[in-house]
């Protein structure tokens, strides 16, 4: 029996690969300009890291399609050092000629010599650019945005207006998704430089327009505007929307501000944000005809090629206000809407289909859309009043109530009849459904009591809040009698925009469910670690099934439980073993009994980003999409995949470790080299308490775990994820010291579930 067949498929595949191509997986950080108007091609530069031999881009939605068009590194370490000493010795022999020819600048000489000294075009364009970045202070060396791909983009004019998502194909998988909208109006491209503040200097624009811009470094981005006496002019950014999350920036993105000032410098208008939210939002009245300037810039000065922005502005309608929230499933609400240039007025909804969100929009070109919740409970409009009334309004159970704070210092209360033991989860939703409400709950008994407040309540699947504002808490009623919810703004605001859903019902055990990251990428028949993330609530702690939904052939999951009473399990998704021509997508459900119902929540695919340094969200996709890459080498024979079949129960067997002891999992084959390159293997991000050892037996290596007692409790575990690595040996160089071989991950074993159970008895 030879070795190699004895290998794992996935581990064999990665192996035969040489050691330059296991490179990590495309990463980009903007695309400008972030959109572009139905109807019109046009080129956008997408930002990031490790997009050389970058060859498609994907666009999501129908109607838009892109072409990779260049590439563009700059000349990092040794390559820009050797070329910066082949012009220092060009120099010095420039002065032992007798009339030399003059190059005043380095990039000038480096033409000269480029064919003689083997340097490619490629080469000297990125030296030059990258002297000229040194020069300009408002270009900033970045690592995550040193590359550059540019894309034209067409989109066709019947492509619905939104949000869509732009993603790189490169050799080494597929690259995380990034914001790109589709709109209806002119698009306008800033042009520099543009950052005086006269009117004179700034860029002129027509509108209604969406311009495109960004701000580097110190930056401020002017543009002059010819307005009348009277006009209601709206002015919308979006920036943090486009890119929600920076981890190296605080407070976490492009916090954009907004100003509008007149011929002599007075100012207009001035916004931050709108509401709670970051983007800042401009409505105005003209006050005389004339030439304005309006300008926007980060507010403390920052700016990166990542500072991208989309500023719509004209006299189109905008909504900022509604009410309702929401309503019952199978019934017609009639919500009320306001804002500017939107005459107050009634939009009839019909709460059809299932419970949960759904947004309402507007006829484009007009800014913001109906958020509307529909839920299965009786619906109550506020009847709240202050504490000192006689009669606040009584509510049945379960149900659903819409209130607004209308005024500074007002509160809404509402009485229920409960009978003892009754237990009641009181959830308020208005921050989650746009308002700016930053919701303070309070509940007493009869006898005035406080029996429980919240005013911040955490949800994770809320991946876009960063003030979790809105209320929660849950009690059981001691007695039969009247209990009393207080609903108030925790800062003592309050207007006609604060608007909120109290529901009061009892427990309803269930979860959600999010897949990280939204971008699976390995080469075929490889196994990908994936993280399935379970947002419980109401108490639920059971078990959850995963389980792949109309996959195309090949792939499955391994490991995929999330045992109970765990928030997260760590799996590996089975590619096929054919590489696809395209990113595949795929749908994963979640499966759990609950009481006597099944419950089945497909999964959202989110990325997990980092905020400011410290913070995590999960962060919603589109889709999740797994690109399946070609393997290389004579690994893909029937007889040879046929071993796979054999060897992946054995780590789907799980190991179970008992506290404070050992647990030994044995893999025939793995001790072996591969292609002349030893083996190792080390634990991906293990479970606290949990070690592994590896030893070699003839021709079989074990893998040892350990649990340490103080760090580990018995019951499931979740799965371990053993990462493989193989040593390369760099490349002698003649007159310096062999350097030490670096170990080079190319592939994980198939998810191996992990149980602690007690010590045995001495």
């Amino acid at each position: 029996m030879t070795l190699q067949p004895l290998i794992p498929f996935g581990i064999a595949l990665l192996l035969a690969l040489p050691a330059a191509s296991q490179q990590r997986a495309p990463v980009i950080g903007y695309v400008f300009p972030a959109g572009g108007r139905q109807g019109t091609e046009f080129d956008v530069t997408v930002g990031g890291a490790y997009l050389t031999g970058t060859a498609a881009a994907r666009c999501s939605g129908a109607g838009v399609s892109a072409e990779v068009l260049k590439h563009f590194k700059p000349l990092i370490g040794a390559r820009e050092r050797s070329i910066r000493d082949l012009l220092k010795a060009e120099r010095e022999k420039l002065k032992n000629e007798k009339a030399p020819p003059k190059f005043a600048r380095d990039e000038d000489l480096l033409t000269r010599i480029a064919e003689r000294a083997g340097i490619t075009a490629d080469e000297v364009a990125a030296y030059r650019e990258g002297v000229m970045q040194k020069r300009d202070p408002k270009h900033q060396l970045n690592p995550q945005l040193v590359e550059r791909v540019t894309c034209r983009v067409k989109v066709s004019p019947e492509a619905l207006p939104g949000k869509r998502e732009i993603r790189l194909l490169t050799p080494n998988g597929l690259s995380n998704p990034i914001a790109f909208h589709v709109g209806v109006l002119p698009e306008v491209m800033e042009t520099e430089p543009n950052d005086k503040p006269a009117p004179a200097a700034a860029t002129p624009v027509r509108f209604p327009a969406v311009i495109n811009g960004r701000i580097l470094p110190g930056d401020m981005d002017c543009f002059a505007l010819d307005a009348r006496k009277g006009m209601m002019l709206t002015v919308a950014v979006a920036a943090r929307e486009l890119i929600p999350y920076l981890a190296d920036a605080v407070p976490g993105w492009f916090q954009a501000n907004l100003m509008l000032v007149d011929s002599k410098e007075r100012e207009i208008a001035f916004s931050d944000d709108f509401g709670y939210r970051p983007d800042p939002l401009l409505c105005v009245t003209i006050p005389a005809d004339g030439r304005y300037t309006l300008r926007i810039r980060d507010s403390i000065c920052r700016g990166r090629e990542d500072f991208v922005y989309r500023l719509t502005l004209g006299e189109m309608p905008c909504l900022t206000e509604q009410f309702p929230l929401g309503g019952q499933l199978n019934t017609k609400v009639a919500v009320r809407v306001s804002g500017w240039n939107l005459p107050e007025r009634t939009i009839s909804v019909e709460a059809g289909g299932t419970p949960g969100l759904r947004n309402i929009g507007l006829q484009p070109p007009a800014l913001g859309f109906v958020q509307f919740e529909a839920n299965r409970f009786p619906e109550f409009s506020e009847g709240g009043a202050d504490p000192a009334a006689k009669s606040p309004l009584e509510l049945t159970f379960p149900c659903t109530v819409n209130g607004i704070i209308g005024k500074s210092g007002e509160h809404d209360v509402f009485a229920l009849r409960l009978r003892q033991g009754t237990t009641v989860v009181a959830e308020i939703r208005a921050r989650r459904l746009g308002s700016p409400l930053d919701s303070m709950l309070r509940i007493t008994a009869a006898d005035a009591k406080l029996i429980a407040s919240n005013d911040d309540s955490d949800d994770p699947a809320a991946g876009l809040e960063t003030h979790h504002a809105d209320s929660r808490c849950s009690f059981t009623a001691a007695t039969d009698g009247v209990y009393q919810f207080h609903v108030s703004d925790a800062q003592g605001k309050g207007s006609s925009a604060h608007t909120y859903r109290l529901t009061l019902a009892p427990p309803q055990p269930g979860f959600d469910l999010r897949m990280v990251p939204s971008s699976l990428n390995g080469r075929a028949g490889a196994m990908v670690p994936v993280t399935a993330q379970v947002l419980r609530h109401d108490g639920f702690t059971g078990e959850v099934a995963l389980r792949l939904k109309d996959a195309p052939p090949g792939f499955a999951l391994a490991g995929a439980t999330v045992p109970a009473g765990a928030d997260s399990v760590r799996l590996t998704v089975k590619l096929p073993n054919e590489a696809s021509a395209a990113p595949v997508p795929l749908v994963i459900e979640g499966f759990a009994r609950i009481g006597d119902a099944d419950v089945v929540r497909t999964a959202v695919p989110a990325e997990d980003r980092m905020q400011a340094f410290f913070y995590r969200h999960l962060v919603p996709a589109e889709e999740l999409l797994a690109y399946v890459m070609k393997s290389r080498g004579d690994l893909r024979r029937p007889a040879t995949l046929a071993r796979w079949v054999n060897f992946r129960p054995a780590c789907e067997a799980g190991v179970v470790i008992p506290a404070g002891g050992t647990a030994t999992l044995s893999l025939p084959g793995l001790s072996a080299m591969a292609n002349n390159r030893p083996l190792s293997f080390s634990l991906n991000s293990p479970p606290p308490g949990i070690s592994m050892e590896t030893r070699n037996t003839g021709n079989t290596t074990e893998f040892v775990f350990r649990a340490d007692p103080a760090k580990t409790q018995p019951g499931p575990l979740g799965n371990l994820i053993v990462n493989v690595f193989a040593t390369v040996q760099p490349r002698p160089t003649e007159g310096k010291p062999v350097r030490k071989g670096q170990p080079i991950l190319v592939a994980s074993l198939p998810a191996i579930p992990c149980k602690i159970v007690p010590p045995p008895p001495r």
